[in-house]
């Protein structure tokens, strides 16, 4: 009788655990396709290196601000077709910057698919410094974590624990190993996030909390 009890007990403490990762992961999980970074703002400056003619980036410049004052009114159909003129036409830096507020709108509008191919398609972007590259690659992985293939995922996260954007890396990382219940590896790199002096405030908080529940979880 004693064993059948204990049993129950630990059932019930399982099934709480499964709904409490549940709760964490609506919370966290998809928190990434909104934003680590403010893109733009970072970016922007990348389209004041480029060779072309001024005439040019003016009048992608023009268009970019069209794409943007349609998602404004909700015209995104649009905004995407803007957006993807200056993707596959565009001058400077331009169809880098147009291609990830395509790739946002595509995921906002449930086509995680094409988002994510346009994410690759940036991130081998030759004539972009590999910086951007890695960003988009980043941004690819935020929208596969908690739906694509646990293997073909972290290869991609894989190479970006290398790269500037590594706190964001292995915190995608972590996320995964939650996602296939290796909770002991979740929380070794929780830790690691944590400990590191590096890691931007935000998401260090973000880490501690998570690791506080993964640390009693086990």
């Amino acid at each position: 009788m004693a064993d059948t009890g204990d049993q129950l007990l630990r059932e019930v403490e399982e099934d709480l655990q499964r709904e409490q990762w549940l709760k964490l992961w609506k919370s966290y999980g998809r928190y990434a396709v909104g934003a680590v970074v403010l893109v733009i703002v970072i970016v922007a400056g990348y389209t004041g290196y480029s060779s072309y003619r001024l005439s040019q980036l003016a009048e992608d410049g023009h268009a970019f601000w069209q794409a943007d004052r349609s998602v404004t009114l909700g015209d995104v159909d649009e905004a995407t077709a803007f957006f993807d003129a200056l993707v596959q036409d565009g001058s400077g830096g331009y169809p880098y910057l147009a291609g990830l507020r395509e790739a946002q709108l595509l995921a906002a509008g449930g086509d995680r698919d094409g988002a994510v191919a346009l994410y690759d398609q940036l991130a081998a972007m030759g004539d972009v410094a590999e910086l951007y590259r890695q960003l988009a690659a980043l941004y690819a992985v935020m929208l596969l974590v908690d739906e694509g293939d646990p293997v073909a995922v972290n290869s991609r996260i894989v190479p970006l624990l290398q790269s500037p954007w590594r706190y964001s890396a292995m915190e995608m990382q972590a996320l995964l190993q939650l996602r296939t219940d290796d909770t002991a590896a979740a929380v070794a790199t929780f830790q690691a996030i944590v400990i590191d002096p590096n890691t931007p405030t935000t998401l260090r908080n973000r880490a501690a909390e998570l690791l506080a529940i993964a640390g009693g979880a086990q």
